[in-house]
């Protein structure tokens, strides 16, 4: 019997759908959802990293593979390479393959680019989490950091956020903040101001939504910055201090095992130093998607969210784009099995 792979290269990913954030967000709630309800396999994700002097910091690979119940009724896996050295030689700092498996026979279905999907489904992570746990009113976001996650991040504010009326983005290179300020303004529906670094805790002190998007490897925001009201998501790596996070009325993550597994956020430090619980977390996001524990309460609250990140979210978007270029006739179908 004769098996076909489709084939789906960067162009026909674009073409498809990758960046449509308003379906990205659906995938991903979708996904956190039937991983709280049991409807779904997410293994721990896998992390090479090596020779740290000669490559320096966020150098890895991730397989993050898993399966999607539900709608999707898919299996697959995310590979993906992180190396902050290749924005200078024009290659993004994340490339990213996806592989998508028959749920019945476990044969491949389709390889496609990830790179897109990756960008977007963590923007998508971070644009769920203000939907549960922003308040209704946000009017002001501070981005720290004005890399390409940050775009993402800024988008799906937008769309759960209508509300939002000033975007200020602060980074290590003032220029790059300030292209990153030229880049967005036109695209989303606001202004965007680009604030010089030693500036950001005053915005952060004004903020209803902060979202921190680094690869620094020690703490920039401290729980001072945090005032009543406002939600922090950290997406980056060791970003704010202990006393950040410990400063939240509440502190939610998309899932604890994997967070506390990577290693790689403050909460997950703490965790790990002995200094915090698994009582210390309030929720897993999908939690608060399915009603089993409310998300934002009153408009005093502060909440810390770090979504760390799971392959059942890109696969749910993979899910998506291929049906539809099969649907379409879109992409290379590859010979597998004769």
């Amino acid at each position: 019997m004769e098996w076909k792979i489709l084939y789906l290269d960067q162009r026909d990913v674009d073409a498809l759908g990758a960046q449509d954030m308003a379906a990205a967000l659906t995938d991903v709630e979708n996904a956190m959802s039937l991983g709280e309800k049991g409807d779904a396999i997410h293994p721990i994700k896998g992390v090479m990293e090596w020779d740290p002097d000669r490559y320096g910091p966020a150098n890895r690979i991730n397989s993050m593979p898993g399966y999607l119940g539900g709608s999707y009724q898919m299996a697959g896996i995310k590979w993906i390479g992180s190396n902050p050295q290749n924005v200078a030689n024009g290659f993004p700092r994340a490339s990213a393959l996806t592989i998508l498996n028959d749920p019945e026979t476990k044969l491949p279905l389709c390889i496609l680019d990830g790179t897109a999907i990756s960008a977007v489904r963590t923007g998508a992570s971070g644009g769920v989490g203000i939907r549960y746990l922003a308040k209704e009113t946000a009017q002001t976001l501070v981005l720290i950091g004005a890399g390409a996650q940050s775009r993402t991040q800024l988008e799906a504010a937008t769309l759960v956020r209508p509300s939002l009326k000033q975007c200020y983005v602060a980074d290590i290179l003032p220029e790059r903040a300030a292209a990153f300020a030229r880049d967005m303004t036109g695209t989303v529906s606001f202004p965007v101001q680009a604030v010089p670094m030693e500036a950001l805790k005053d915005y952060c002190q004004r903020a209803d939504i902060i979202i921190s998007a680094t690869v620094s490897a020690t703490p920039i925001l401290d729980a001072d910055w945090l005032n009543p009201g406002v939600l922090y998501i950290q997406i980056g790596g060791y970003e704010c201090t202990y006393d950040a996070v410990w400063k939240a009325d509440k502190r939610v993550v998309d899932e604890w095992l994997h967070v506390i597994h990577r290693k790689a956020t403050t909460i997950a430090f703490l965790y790990a130093d002995g200094l915090l619980h698994d009582a210390d977390v309030y929720a897993d996001l999908g939690e608060i998607c399915n009603g089993k524990k409310p998300g934002r309460e009153n408009d005093q609250e502060i909440i810390y969210y770090n979504p760390v990140g799971m392959g059942n979210e890109d696969i749910a978007i993979a899910t998506r784009l291929y049906r539809k270029a099969k649907a379409e006739g879109v992409g290379l179908w590859l010979n597998y099995w004769y």
